[in-house]
């Protein structure tokens, strides 16, 4: 329906006094820019319509946060979070990925110079587990090389000697959502023998793939 009548609303002619423009100044801005150094922007990747207040309390109980938060719709199925501390905000963010209902939210930055349709929630990070590695590739280089085929690598949860010898390699990596994502991999280590890497896919509450 917006998508209907944006383009009839190009096809409209403008009278001379509809044509002439406005411009807005800096310290008209200046009030929002500044209290959205707190904020983000969320959306929880479903179909199904969101209760404001259902996603407030769920994500309010999952953060335990310091201080309080509000949530507002700003768009249809879209939504700003403002936090009562700014590190509040850098937790919620460094922790994620976090989900709703099982389903999957994407939270980001504030973007102060974009209109909400404008946003484009495109990313989002996971702890990807990585099975059936030898022992001798549990170590950051490995975490590394492959986790980059997948997207952009931000950790490796490895301890201080530099090798993690849990019963998988966890990885942190940001990852196109649009696309499907990956069930594995297969991996030459060492000019050795090829082996299939599973990959499991994390975020706080659920898992996504395995």
């Amino acid at each position: 329906m917006v998508e209907e009548l944006e383009e009839l609303w190009k096809k409209l002619s403008f009278t001379e006094e509809e044509d002439e423009g406005i411009e807005l100044g800096s310290g008209s801005t200046k009030v929002a820019k500044e209290r959205g150094k707190n904020c983000a922007v969320l959306k929880v990747l479903t179909q199904r319509s969101i209760s404001v207040d259902a996603l407030r309390k769920n994500m309010r109980m999952m953060w335990k946060l310091n201080k309080g938060v509000q949530i507002s719709e700003i768009e249809e199925d879209l939504f700003l979070v403002e936090f009562g501390d700014g590190r509040d905000k850098k937790k919620v963010l460094d922790m994620c990925p976090w989900s709703y209902e099982k389903q999957l939210v994407l939270i980001q930055d504030f973007e102060a110079e974009l209109a909400p349709r404008e946003i484009d929630f495109k990313w989002s990070s996971f702890w990807v587990q990585m099975f059936n590695l030898p022992l001798k590739s549990r170590t950051r280089e490995i975490g590394e090389v492959i986790g980059s085929k997948l997207g952009t690598v931000l950790e490796v949860d490895l301890s201080e000697i530099g090798v993690h010898w849990g019963k998988c390699l966890r990885v942190k990596i940001q990852i196109d959502v649009t696309k499907r994502l990956v069930k594995g991999k297969r991996v030459t280590i060492e000019g050795g023998e090829s082996r299939w890497i599973n990959f499991k896919y994390t975020t706080v509450g659920c898992s996504v793939m395995h």
